[in-house]
């Protein structure tokens, strides 16, 4: 009995390469950036504005990303769309960038660095686009 095998090598092969397979599907699908809400605003009866603190990892600093999203929806499925196409409508280092909301439109005081900025603020409500004007001031520091 001492010459019959316990393993097959095609076994032992393809259970290595499924291992490698599981490896680098997770390298390919890891990604440190994380964001969570701090904020959230009602600017109408169709929209809430999301303040979320964004993070890349250790080595980078906060950013602060503002988004407008369906008030019909909770946060849960505003993080859901976080990871489909919902884009930021500005990109800042300044956590306290929001001072009011007031009459349909979002007034913004930035202090720091803005990364990305749009001054119409779009948001989605059942497949028709609505947008919030933006109103922005601006210093370095």
């Amino acid at each position: 009995m001492q010459n019959a095998r316990v393993f097959k090598k095609r076994y032992i092969l393809l259970i290595l390469s499924a291992i490698v397979a599981f490896g680098i599907y997770k390298v390919l699908h890891f990604s440190p950036f994380e964001q969570e809400i701090i904020k959230k605003v009602k600017v109408n009866n169709l929209a809430n504005l999301y303040v979320t603190e964004a993070s890349a990892g250790a080595t980078t600093g906060f950013s602060y990303r503002l988004y407008l999203y369906d008030a019909s929806k909770d946060d849960k499925a505003f993080m859901a769309s976080l990871e489909d196409d919902n884009e930021p409508f500005i990109i800042t280092t300044d956590k306290d960038a929001l001072k009011k909301v007031k009459n349909d439109a979002i007034y913004l005081s930035v202090k720091g660095t803005i990364y990305a900025f749009h001054n119409q603020a779009a948001y989605k409500v059942h497949d028709s686009i609505y947008s919030i004007p933006v109103y922005l001031t601006a210093s370095p520091f």
